[in-house]
């Protein structure tokens, strides 16, 4: 399967400064039936690389996982993430 505009949706978004420095960045929740691997890939949100930007953070829900990943390149064509950090679990030990 490839992205889709249609199960990603914006959070919310922080502005600001940091001392001289700007600290902002917009927070994204995906869901999807592709795989991890495929998701956090470079050029799976290369359709949205007219919003995403670096270090946007994105909790993405994958056919077999759900975490965060990271914003890490976007040349307003090809966007890349990190890989997407597993750090929710369907585990119930009790």
């Amino acid at each position: 399967m490839a992205f889709s505009f249609d199960t990603l949706s914006r959070v919310g978004q922080t502005a600001g400064k940091s001392g001289n420095t700007d600290v902002f960045f917009t927070m994204y929740i995906y869901a999807t039936a592709d795989a991890k691997n495929a998701v956090d890939a470079v050029n799976y949100f290369n359709s949205a690389a007219g919003f995403l930007n670096v270090g946007d953070v994105i909790l993405a829900k994958a056919s077999d996982g759900i975490g965060f990943m990271q914003v890490v390149s976007n040349d307003g064509t090809t966007v890349d993430t990190g890989d997407m950090d597993q750090l929710i679990t369907a585990t119930d030990s009790r």
